[in-house]
């Protein structure tokens, strides 16, 4: 690039094999610091690069010249790396940067340099700041009454943006405006949204969102997947296993019988509202915003110390929670029952005869469909 006498016939005899100065340019020509700055001497001409393919040629490959400005400017003197490089490192650039956050999430790129509106307005170079025009990510409203107004930047401190937690849903971030030049943020989920956010119970966020999953794009991810079995279960029941703590196996508490009251040979599959609140939603009232462990219906009467219950779906017995093969006919009744309507003599063989709608003629209780009349509080007898 040259000072305006550039652009006049030189009548070079060679090519410059220096950085050009004295003898073409002035000191400074290539410092960026000073007055003679190739680049400020540019915009000072509102960015007519005609001046320097005078002698540099139309390509900027040296011209008559003979100098490649490609020796400085490997991507060319008009490249975005230009002037940018690898991005610009003022402020909180870097950090946005490092996070993926993409140029046009702020600010509009142009699709060439000359754009009306990047470095040139009307044909006049524009000396003010690079204007902030907010895209996609900072207009995410997944509940829509949580945005208090559009996103904005006041040249200091970002306003109602999704992406530091203006608009989330019962966020309670410690700074959900930062400002652009703070020079050592503090704190790291917590400024977005609480640790917990205020309608959580519990802080181990991985429990419920896949350390995976896309962060800040407009969706919460919630478990593996969008319904109960995200987080407990799996694809066929939203019943353990697995439990919040990826448990497997029956021993473990957050496990126990919760497959044998849905796939008992005995009954139809227990409702999980039969010992538990179910909530409509995630964020339902009882359900994230309450402590580990799950609460259970008080009329089941649940001992966690002991593992067991005192409902009257088993009868007499007290079969224990993380325990298998505790529950099959003769633990809940007796073979027969201990009572004015059974002999001694009686066996399974003979329920049928009285409770033909609730055991086959073999002793085994009917299940057609998954339903049972059997363990229903509905004594079937002829």
């Amino acid at each position: 690039m040259l000072l305006a006498s550039c652009a006049d016939e030189r009548g070079l005899s060679q090519a410059c094999t220096t950085d050009c100065t004295p003898t073409v340019h002035p000191p400074g020509w290539a410092d960026p610091k000073s007055d003679a700055f190739h680049g400020a001497d540019l915009q000072h001409r509102n960015w007519d690069f005609a001046v320097c393919a005078g002698c540099h040629g139309d390509d900027f490959t040296g011209g008559k010249a003979k100098v490649s400005c490609f020796k400085c400017h490997a991507d060319g003197p008009q490249a975005c790396t230009t002037c940018h490089g690898a991005g610009p490192t003022s402020n909180a650039h870097v950090a946005h940067r490092g996070k993926g956050v993409a140029c046009a999430e702020c600010h509009v790129v142009p699709t060439k340099w000359n754009d009306d509106g990047h470095i040139l307005h009307d044909g006049v170079a524009i000396t003010t700041p690079p204007k902030v025009v907010f895209g996609t990510r900072a207009n995410l409203t997944p509940v829509p009454a949580d945005r208090a107004g559009p996103p904005s930047f006041d040249g200091q401190t970002c306003t109602n943006v999704y992406c530091h937690g203006a608009a989330l849903h019962a966020a309670g971030g410690t700074a959900s405006s930062p400002r652009w030049d703070d020079p050592a943020p503090v704190g790291t989920c917590d400024r977005c949204h609480g640790f917990p956010p205020p309608n959580h119970a519990r802080s181990d966020c991985a429990t419920c969102h896949p350390a995976s999953a896309p962060h800040i794009d407009g969706i919460v991810q919630v478990g593996r997947s969008a319904n109960c079995s995200g987080c407990h279960g799996s694809a066929d029941s939203p019943a353990p296993p697995m439990d919040l703590a990826g448990n497997m196996f029956t021993t473990a508490i957050g496990v126990g019988a919760h497959q044998r009251h849905l796939r008992s040979r005995i009954s139809t599959p227990i409702a999980c509202a039969t010992c538990h609140l179910v909530p409509a939603t995630v964020d339902a009232p009882g359900h994230i915003d309450t402590p580990a462990p799950a609460e259970v219906v008080a009329n089941v009467g649940w001992d966690r110390t002991t593992q067991t219950c005192t409902a009257s779906c088993h009868g007499q017995a007290h079969p224990v929670w993380t325990t298998t093969g505790a529950a099959s006919c003769g633990t809940c009744h007796g073979i027969p029952p201990v009572d004015a309507n059974h002999t001694p003599a009686m066996t399974l063989t003979s329920c049928a005869s009285c409770h033909p709608s609730t055991v086959d003629a073999f002793g085994n209780i009917i299940v057609t469909n998954g339903t049972s009349t059997h363990v229903n509080g509905v004594v079937d007898a002829l």
